[in-house]
């Protein structure tokens, strides 16, 4: 691996903007501390500077998290645009999610809006899924469900656990698609197995309430349980609720005291 790293080094050192980010790959995801960090923030601006997208993401991207470069979200900002502009998906997304949160840019949802979807269209899962979240809750001023329920379902297809969970809930509720309760456990299932909290406890209200699914309270009670442990909130108290009431697990009061106690304090600390 010495050997193969100089010869890389050697033709990063001659110009290959390719081999500098490979570089800096190998410095970023190989070596781990602050030098390693600071060796990728060089090889990936050599590249970024010579017009390489990727070396333009990626420097950006150690821009936004101060990973061996000061945190700098205006830089993060300007690199992410760079890369942007030559249609790369991932700093299209982030460019947009910068624009969302006001962060190194004016906030600003129209921004926003227009780069998540450019973002979607070149094929990026998280923009998709940001696209919908967008659509959904109409941040930039068009709010619309069948917008939503679109990029969330390609998005969806990708494993992006946020937009299954979302698109289930689009199926639960009928909104920007024909209402089905199974459609939605189908896709709160997918979530659900990719470690999603709020799936898990979507779908396990689905098999409490029998919608979609056979009623098994003792599955609702394991899927609360579950998603309960990511510090969701309603999954704690859906779980004090089955704990309190005997539903697929033992009547327990002082389990359900826990949660409930658990649930207060994460509220508070939400609301802080």
């Amino acid at each position: 691996m010495a050997e193969e790293l100089e010869d890389m080094v050697r033709a990063a050192f001659a110009g290959d903007e390719n081999l500098q980010c490979q570089v800096g790959d190998y410095y970023f995801f190989e070596c781990t501390g602050p030098e390693a960090w600071c060796q990728a923030a060089y090889w990936y601006s050599r590249a970024a500077w010579k017009g390489y997208a990727e070396g333009q993401y990626n420097l950006a991207y150690q821009y936004e998290y101060g990973l061996g470069v000061d945190e700098d979200t205006t830089k993060a900002a300007y690199w992410y645009g760079q890369a942007a502009h030559q249609l790369h998906g991932p700093a299209e997304n982030n460019l947009g999610h910068l624009y969302e949160t006001g962060q190194g840019v004016e906030q600003d949802y129209e921004q926003a809006v227009y780069w998540y979807e450019r973002a979607a269209r070149h094929g990026n899962c998280d923009g998709q899924c940001n696209t919908g979240i967008m659509y959904q809750f109409g941040y930039g001023g068009v709010q619309d469900d069948t917008k939503a329920a679109y990029w969330y379902e390609l998005a969806a297809k990708k494993d992006n656990i946020i937009a299954q969970n979302n698109l289930g809930y689009l199926y639960e509720t009928g909104r920007g698609v024909n209402q089905s309760y199974a459609a939605a456990a189908y896709w709160y299932e997918q979530a659900a197995a990719g470690g999603d909290g709020p799936a898990q406890n979507n779908l396990g209200q689905l098999y409490r309430d029998g919608k979609g699914v056979t009623t098994d309270a003792e599955r609702a009670a394991a899927l609360f349980s579950q998603a309960a442990q990511t510090g969701y909130v309603p999954a704690m108290e859906n779980l004090a609720r089955a704990y309190e009431t005997g539903q697929g697990v033992p009547q327990d009061p002082e389990k359900a005291a826990i949660w409930k106690h658990k649930a207060r304090i994460k509220t508070i600390g939400l609301e802080k």
